[in-house]
């Protein structure tokens, strides 16, 4: 009788929670190659649109760019990951952008806390950008990168943009900065 090492064990068990999770996806929309870094106005229109033809009553529960495709100084991003929720479906849609495609994938699940986004809430990819450069010029500098994210507080869901910085092989750059995801206004830095 062979023995199987713990690694291998561990790795056994890795692939069969992937294929169990890939089974239980379910394409939400056709793959579609996108011929450019969308900005974060473009990408929840085209993400709104199909989580819309998903389930009617689709909402945002999240929005960030990805280490794939940091945002740009135009608010532009190579990669998104946007999740909306489907409470009549109970279930959830991932709809992501990366390495020139757009994808949709659908789950049961709900989307975790919602922020408290207004209908027209802030999308200005541009200035956020413009924002975490103001607050994290130095970091900027020494080569990080620009992430966001959509975040909602605990005890009202008060929906925020959260604003990191991000360099391929270091530690965060110990900044988050906090802005209003409805205003787009500044709500604090911190260190």
């Amino acid at each position: 009788m062979t023995i199987m090492p713990f690694s291998a064990k561990l790795a056994v068990a890795a692939f069969a929670l992937v294929a169990a999770a890939s089974v239980a996806a379910q394409e939400a929309c056709k793959m579609t190659q996108v011929a450019k870094a969308l900005s974060l106005a473009d990408m929840y229109k085209m993400a709104s649109e199909r989580a819309k033809a998903w389930k009617p009553d689709a909402k945002l529960a999240s929005m960030s760019t990805t280490t794939l495709g940091l945002l740009k100084p135009d608010g532009t991003a190579a990669s998104w990951h946007l999740i909306f929720v489907s409470e009549s479906a109970k279930s959830m849609v991932s709809i992501d952008t990366a390495n020139g495609y757009f994808t949709c994938y659908a789950n049961a699940g709900g989307g975790g806390r919602i922020p408290d986004l207004a209908p027209d809430f802030f999308r200005d990819g541009a200035a956020l950008y413009a924002i975490a450069k103001q607050q994290g010029e130095a970091l900027l500098a020494q080569g990080y990168g620009v992430m966001i994210g959509t975040a909602a507080a605990p005890s009202n869901r008060h929906a925020t943009w959260n604003i990191n910085y991000h360099k391929e092989g270091a530690k965060d750059g110990g900044l988050l900065v906090i802005v209003d995801a409805n205003t787009g206004k500044l709500e604090k830095a911190i260190r």
